[in-house]
């Protein structure tokens, strides 16, 4: 039997526990960045902005810079879970669009293990 590297990546990730698509780092910063945004506006400030977060994030003990996290802003929105009112600056976060379905919708299709 010929063993080949598919095979044998394909055995390595099954014995070690590793999914068969991993979450990127930056994807995990994106999810990160919008719970955070869900938590503020659950908080009752529907209006944001990329320093609110900044702020949040500062005090629940994980800093992140300010255009860090306005490119994730960016992110969100191009997957349309934020949008921005170009007048005043003010994002605010898209109702009834859930991340997961958002990201898988933007990668052109499901992905399974």
């Amino acid at each position: 039997m010929e063993l080949t590297w598919h095979f044998l990546v394909k055995r390595l990730r099954f014995f070690l526990g590793i999914p068969k698509f991993a979450v990127s780092e930056t994807l995990r910063l994106t999810k990160t960045i919008y719970e955070v945004i869900c938590g503020v506006v659950a908080d009752g400030n529907n209006s944001l902005r990329p320093g609110d977060i900044v702020g949040k994030m500062r005090d629940d003990g994980n800093p992140l810079g300010s255009w860090e996290v306005r490119g994730q802003f960016s992110q969100l929105e191009n997957l349309g879970l934020l949008k921005i009112d170009v007048d005043t600056g003010i994002w605010q976060l898209v109702d009834g669009v859930d991340f997961d379905e958002a990201t898988t919708r933007a990668n052109g299709s499901a992905r399974s293990s």
